[in-house]
């Protein structure tokens, strides 16, 4: 397959003000191998298209998450309202031999159903479905992968099997390279699991060409890890990797560089927990002191008892303007059941040291988490207003949400509790009671929405 025409695309709806980081690396990856492969991020093409049709309604609804309604929607609106720039890329799309889409659950209905269109006009078209819903869909279904191309939505109807010849399960690098090459382990076998590079030591960074397309045209992605260090029973970005692995601080100096060359100014790490390995992170910020001075960063970081008072100052000297902690919950019972590995009393110790730094951060939280009881409620609660001092802002506020493969039990979902969306709405109404600074649209921005958005 190495003289094939390869093309990595990933459809709306998608968060479409930075470029997506998984096909970059793919892209990136396949050419220090040799091999071309181009991208075409038609979520982008689509939002800019509403952009600049000034379609306000869509534009806006594009930004809300969890939007069930435009999820099961967006490609009849698309085809309806951009119908010759809808056909003209399937016809671009139907040049290549070999596409790769890029699969979350916000944008699986889209690519199932252009996948279909793809195959009824040419059949030998090789498709290959990865990312995070492929990887949800193999717990989802105990790794037999029974999906049905129209169960989205609505779910449990019975259709024809997803058209797509490799699935890859986990991080898509090596799977992508093994099927491109013929070196896939079965080519008979139309799932790829967890095939994983041994170490990020070597791994390409993307370059993000053209990068002026998308809203936050002076930003980029940037990955220092892959994997998390923590278990927490409840999160899913735990299930995407198998161990955890590091670049090398060197690397991301090289990328960085070459970022900052391009004129752009701020860069969001998209690691579950920046803070894993504190050596490493270090080793970082020492780098980025010694190149640059400083450059703008954010991240999302874990509440650890072992960073002291200069480490913090390191990251702030480093240029670092907003972090990320999931604290989840105030009260030390269910911080237990979450297993999130700290208490009530080492969150104000590290939000103390944050605070004394001059880091700026928001934090999360989670209402109605299994177990909860209202006490439990009540001592999160109290935790939070008790320390309004020590917390910048509100980050999110959310019912627990069950993912598919974590320790966790279905049947708590906040769709069928509804006492845990009760109680982020009392959580809601007491942090702007409380006058906490917040961003509306990330409180319950993990809850569906089902009503068409206006």
């Amino acid at each position: 397959m190495l003289n094939k025409k390869i093309l990595l695309t990933i459809m709306p709806p998608f968060w479409p003000k930075m470029p997506p980081i998984g096909i970059a690396y793919l892209q990136a990856y396949l050419a220090c191998k040799n091999i071309k492969a181009d991208i075409l991020d038609l979520n982008n093409v689509f939002y800019n298209l509403v952009r600049a049709t000034s379609r306000s309604p869509l534009q806006k609804s594009w930004l809300i998450s969890c939007n069930t309604f435009l999820e099961e929607n967006i490609i009849d609106i698309i085809q309806k309202d951009f119908p010759s720039e809808f056909n003209g890329y399937i016809n671009k799309i139907l040049e290549y031999d070999i596409v790769g889409f890029s699969c979350f659950k916000s944008n699986f209905k889209t690519t199932v159903e252009i996948i279909k269109i793809l195959k009824a006009q040419k059949s030998n078209i090789k498709i290959i479905l990865g990312g995070p819903e492929i990887t949800r869909q193999f717990y989802k279904t105990n790794g037999e992968f029974n999906m049905r191309a129209n169960n989205y939505p609505p779910a449990g109807r019975a259709g024809s099997p997803l058209q797509a010849d490799l699935l890859v399960v986990g991080e898509g690098e090596k799977a992508l390279y093994d099927y491109i090459v013929g070196t896939h382990l079965n080519n008979h076998e139309k799932i790829s699991k967890f095939n994983q590079l041994e170490n990020l030591e070597d791994l390409p960074y993307p370059k993000f060409q053209g990068i002026n397309t998308y809203p936050r045209k002076d930003t980029v992605p940037l990955l220092f890890s892959r994997g998390c260090v923590r278990k927490c029973n409840f999160c899913s970005e735990k299930l995407l990797y198998i161990g955890f692995r590091t670049r090398p601080a060197k690397n991301l100096i090289e990328e960085i560089r070459h970022h900052l060359a391009n004129k752009i100014k701020y860069f969001v790490f998209f690691d579950s927990m920046l803070n894993a390995d504190l050596r490493k992170l270090e080793k970082f910020c020492d780098a980025v002191i010694a190149n640059f001075g400083s450059i703008n960063w954010e991240a999302q970081i874990a509440v650890r008892k072992d960073m002291d008072k200069a480490f913090f100052e390191k990251i702030k000297k480093s240029g670092c303007y907003n972090l990320f902690i999931g604290l989840e919950s105030g009260s030390d019972n269910t911080l237990k059941k979450m297993n999130k590995g700290f208490t009530g009393n080492d969150a104000v110790e590290f939000f103390k040291k944050l605070n004394n730094a001059g880091l700026f951060f928001g934090i999360s939280l989670i209402a109605g988490y299994p177990g909860e009881t209202e006490k439990d409620f009540k001592e999160s609660l109290d935790f939070v207003i008790n320390n309004k001092a020590l917390i910048p802002k509100i980050e999110q506020i959310n019912p627990f949400t069950y993912y598919d493969g974590t320790n966790t039990d279905e049947a708590t979902d906040y769709k069928l509790c509804p006492e845990s969306m009760k109680r982020m709405e009392i959580f809601i109404e007491e942090i702007k009671k409380h006058n906490f600074k917040y961003t509306n649209a990330f409180l319950g921005n993990l809850v569906e929405k089902t009503g068409e958005t206006k």
